[in-house]
């Protein structure tokens, strides 16, 4: 009380025994006392971060960990919720009971309601998710990154939950329930907003020197995670059924929430402009408070519209439409395909994904880099000969598209699985276009807008997910029903997307200022 009528007096009239007790102002709170309440978070006072070694490698273990529960979920989901749809279209036929061989579950009506209810509930996670991404990036960066992913982690403990419970009572309930554990995506905003926090925690970890490696470690973190997964799993299902490999993917959950614990928040929040300012928002009434909080969420978003001015940035963020659909026809789409096309069990395709999987990393760890070096030297022909990095990355992505093309159309032509994983590999070369594409996009914005502009990006390719595996389900159900090699339609039209997303950049330009920059930078090296 005392500090508190010293700074009153400083600010007013000296206090005597004559003054009253109560006066008429408002009585204001000393500023060595900030009012503690959603909007004056970003005054309160962190300790200084730990090792940021540290810290990036406790964030590489738990997305080690996280990326092996969707290897575990996705086959093992598709084979359970095949066997309920095959028992009830054999119950509702002939009333046969009993275990149904898996390969009595490949006929076309099963296939199509399998493919259909997977779609829809992969369409609404997305969906639910582009809706909660951007106002829980937000809270993000005002009350800190590790209560967000709590959030998060059990938003997706229910969306898991809630399938489990709808296939555990085995048909007893329609399939279709499962759709409404999207609904637990609206705690947390799901994957999306864990990758996005993720990487900003690891950009409030690290400087620039040691960013790139930083983030090149977690996606390979990321890529062991979704390469072993899909293969355990596989070896799971064949010994033990679908369930156990369901079970470990729920304790992978579990266990990335518990390891978050350890990581120390990463958040720096700035003192206030002026400590004796008095706090007038939390005087506001609550109504206007959260109007006031819904205008800046659409001002932020306004905002970050805004840094796309450049045509070329444009059509770079538009061939993210087409990221989504080719990483889907991969996953759970792609096992329930090559099940049905070349009937083989939903167990053994983990390891053709596993395949796909060990391509990749050695596309981006021998293929790449060599040749990223071999199109700048001197000795390459002028016709593949790049003048700088930036064109060299622009380079790079067309080829890459111009593999993912030919890759994904050898898929839906494909007799024989043996062709079927030769498509893959072909697809596996130009798995790099994705980071080519950022690495573009990065040169047309400033350094401080950068991470809005990949929150953009974030937010297209979950469009792209809302309408891939739909799209990819209906024209599977149509490529049965016309049969023969029709059953490759969804590659076919994959393809075409592919082609008319991938033709856009023969449209982008390099900025003159990337030019210049590449052109001093390359002087200097000379110089030395």
């Amino acid at each position: 009380m005392m500090g508190g009528d010293a700074q009153h007096s400083r600010d007013s009239n000296e206090f005597t025994e004559s003054s009253p007790l109560l006066t008429g102002d408002r009585p204001r709170r000393p500023s060595h006392r900030p009012t503690l309440s959603v909007t004056s978070l970003p005054s309160v006072h962190v300790p200084k971060l730990h090792n940021g070694r540290i810290i990036v490698n406790l964030l590489c273990i738990i997305a080690l960990i996280a990326s092996s529960s969707t290897g575990f979920t996705g086959i093992p989901v598709t084979r359970v919720l095949e066997d309920i749809v095959c028992r009830q279209y054999y119950g509702a036929k002939d009333g046969t009971g009993g275990p149904i061989d898996e390969q009595d579950c490949k006929k076309n009506a099963i296939q199509e309601k399998v493919a259909f209810v997977m779609a829809l509930s992969s369409s609404l996670d997305a969906a639910v998710g582009f809706v909660a991404a951007f106002p829980w990036g937000l809270a993000a960066d005002r009350i800190g990154r590790k209560p967000v992913v709590t959030i998060a982690l059990f938003g997706l403990l229910v969306n898991v939950f809630w399938g489990i419970a709808v296939l555990c009572f085995d048909g007893a309930l329609p399939v279709e329930l499962i759709w409404l554990g999207s609904a637990g995506l609206l705690f947390g905003g799901g994957n999306a907003v864990l990758v996005g926090i993720i990487l900003s925690m690891i950009t409030d970890s690290t400087t620039e020197e040691e960013r790139a490696v930083a983030f090149m470690r977690l996606h390979v973190a990321s890529l062991v995670g979704n390469l072993v997964s899909p293969a355990v799993s596989s070896i799971m299902m064949e010994r033990m059924g679908p369930w156990p490999s369901i079970w470990v993917a729920v304790s992978c959950i579990v266990i990335s929430g518990i390891s978050f614990l350890f990581v120390p928040e990463t958040l720096k929040h700035q003192p206030a402009q002026d400590d004796t300012q008095e706090p007038e928002r939390g005087s506001e009434p609550e109504a206007a408070g959260r109007e006031s909080r819904m205008s800046h969420v659409i001002a932020r978003f306004k905002d970050s519209l805004s840094i796309l001015k450049s045509p070329s940035l444009i059509l770079l963020l538009l061939t993210c439409l087409g990221s989504a659909p080719i990483i889907s026809a991969t996953l759970q789409f792609m096992a329930q395909f090559i099940s049905k096309r070349y009937g083989i069990r939903l167990a053994q395709t983990g390891y053709v994904q596993s395949t796909y999987g060990i391509a990749q990393v050695i596309q981006a760890f021998i293929i790449l880099p060599w040749l990223t070096r071999k199109i700048m030297k001197s000795t390459t022909p002028a016709r593949f000969r790049a003048t700088d990095e930036h064109h060299r990355d622009l380079s790079l992505a067309r080829w890459s598209f111009g593999f993912l093309i030919v890759g994904v159309l050898v898929l839906g032509l494909s007799p024989t699985l043996a062709v079927f994983v030769f498509g893959l590999l072909l697809m596996a070369l130009g798995s790099s276009f994705g980071s080519l594409n950022k690495s573009l996009m990065s040169l047309y914005v400033d350094p401080e807008h950068r991470s809005r502009l990949f929150s953009l990006v974030g937010m297209v390719e979950v469009v792209g997910s809302v309408y891939a595996q739909p799209m990819l389900a209906v024209l599977f159900a149509l490529g049965m029903e016309l049969g023969g090699g029709w059953i490759g339609l969804p590659y076919y039209v994959l393809s075409i997307i592919v082609a008319l997303t991938g033709s856009l950049l023969f449209f982008v330009k390099v900025p003159n200022e990337a030019r210049v920059l590449s052109t001093t930078r390359e002087n200097e090296y000379h110089d030395d």
